[in-house]
């Protein structure tokens, strides 16, 4: 069977009541990242060109959908894309790591910006959730990072598959219709990784364009539009053209059976992924033996080749980043802000704090070296060695980074991420309203009353 049915299969077939509980408490727990991360970039620095997108495309006239921490409304594919990309904003949103796509910013916006327009309720989007962030991850597993080797964003262009999969299941579409919708799918994904060449926006509007593709794709497959279910794995599918290989089956074949929703990671820091495990090794070395950067001659980071040209290269670049996005894919920059400042957070890439000539100084002793025995893209693990300039060497290691399958962090730690979060853009008791809502997300009998608190 065509890896496009094999999806459509599992996601028309997919029942609220199949679905395991911790998995229905993980969507939960997503859906009040997701919001959380959109509130915060909303009042950020992309946020202002896309609601003038917006309102121009709108022409004043609005729509039925929530745009996060505005008080715009738009059809449910513009919220979709502008939801998206703040929920990617930050960098700060969830990553499924052996899939190295960013679930929920794609799957989450799709699903409550056409569950408010449609008025369903939370076990319907829950279960659509499901369906979505169940392929995207497998989607990227079937070739593991070879998208990112590419030039592809993972993210992006299996997202649109993904966002389709959710919104077709949301709106009720059979088995043969979810597989056109697929078809259809194929020629919306896009999205490349040039943007670290110059630490521009365009990756953070990656999920939103995923998001609007799926519910585009979704919608002109309902209405009898027609796509080849041999999109995937055909001779022109999206496995062969994109990636030049033929896609490993295995992960689809725990459709149903294995739940890969456990396996997507949150994230403690807002920066890329590939950081992470390093900035929980340099945090742990700063507070275990009170570093201090002028005790340090050398910092030493031991990197899976595929993660090189993402956060290492090129050198000059991530040394002095020229944009906060410059900084977040800097491990160099990343690791010495740790040092210097023993924690991590959205003040760590404020334009700014990135000119800090402190941090920057140490920057530039922090170097890496490749990993040949490592196991990525099976986690992202980080192995750092300081030198100091007492001739003592330090050294950390870690599997993977905080937040994952491996090392998970407690539900409340996610629930605290989303109030400072949110707090950036609506008032206390407004924060505590969202919070109540999505934490009861099955339970709602309108998604639309958790969106529209999200107002500004």
């Amino acid at each position: 069977m065509a890896l496009a049915r094999e999806l459509a299969r599992f996601a028309a077939d997919l029942a609220f009541e199949r679905i395991p509980p911790e998995v229905v408490a993980s969507v939960r727990l997503r859906a009040l990242d997701i919001l959380g991360i959109a509130l915060a970039a909303s009042t950020g620095e992309t946020a202002p060109a896309l609601r003038g997108a917006l309102e121009g495309w709108t022409a004043g006239q609005g729509g039925p959908c929530t745009v996060v921490g505005t008080k715009l409304g738009a059809p449910a594919p513009l919220a979709a894309l502008a939801n998206g990309a703040l929920a990617h904003g930050l960098d700060f949103d969830d990553t499924h790591a052996a899939s190295i796509t960013h679930a929920s910013a794609v799957v989450l916006p799709t699903v409550l910006a056409l569950g408010e327009a449609s008025g369903v309720d939370g076990r319907r989007v829950v279960t659509a959730a499901v369906a979505g962030l169940e392929a995207i991850t497998r989607l990227g597993m079937a070739a593991p990072g070879a998208f990112h080797a590419r030039g592809w964003h993972a993210t992006a262009v299996c997202g649109a598959f993904a966002a389709t999969l959710a919104a077709g299941r949301l709106e009720g579409l059979d088995a043969d219709r979810l597989a056109a919708a697929l078809g259809v799918a194929g020629s919306l994904a896009s999205g490349v990784l040039e943007f670290l060449e110059d630490g521009s926006w365009v990756k953070r509007l990656h999920p939103g364009w995923a998001a609007h593709s799926g519910i585009v794709a979704a919608g002109l497959a309902r209405g009898g539009f027609t796509g080849p279910a041999t999109i995937l794995d055909g001779r022109f599918g999206f496995y062969r053209t994109f990636l030049g290989v033929e896609p490993d089956p295995a992960p689809f074949r725990t459709l149903g059976t294995e739940w890969e929703t456990l396996r997507i990671g949150f994230k403690p820091y807002p920066c890329c992924h590939y950081n992470h495990a390093y900035l929980d090794c340099a945090l742990a070395l700063r507070h275990a033996h009170g570093l201090t950067p002028e005790a340090i001659a050398a910092v030493e980071c031991r990197v899976p080749a595929g993660e090189v040209p993402i956060v290492c290269e090129p050198r000059e670049a991530k040394l002095r980043p020229r944009t906060p996005y410059d900084a977040q894919f800097s491990l160099a920059y990343s690791v010495a802000a740790a040092l210097v400042d023993g924690r991590v957070g959205l003040d760590t890439y404020a334009p700014a704090r990135i000119a800090d000539e402190r941090v920057l100084a140490l920057a530039a002793r922090v170097t890496h070296a490749v990993d040949p025995d490592s196991r990525f893209p099976d986690g992202f693990p980080g192995w750092v060695r300081v030198r100091l300039r007492d001739g003592r060497v330090l050294e950390a290691r870690e599997p993977d980074g905080r937040g994952g399958a491996r090392r998970p962090i407690e539900p409340q730690a996610v629930v605290a991420k989303f109030r400072d979060n949110a707090a950036r853009a609506l008032p206390p008791p407004a924060v505590a309203r969202v919070e109540a809502a999505a934490q009861a997300l099955d339970a709602l009998a309108d998604v639309g009353s958790l969106m529209r608190l999200t107002r500004a």
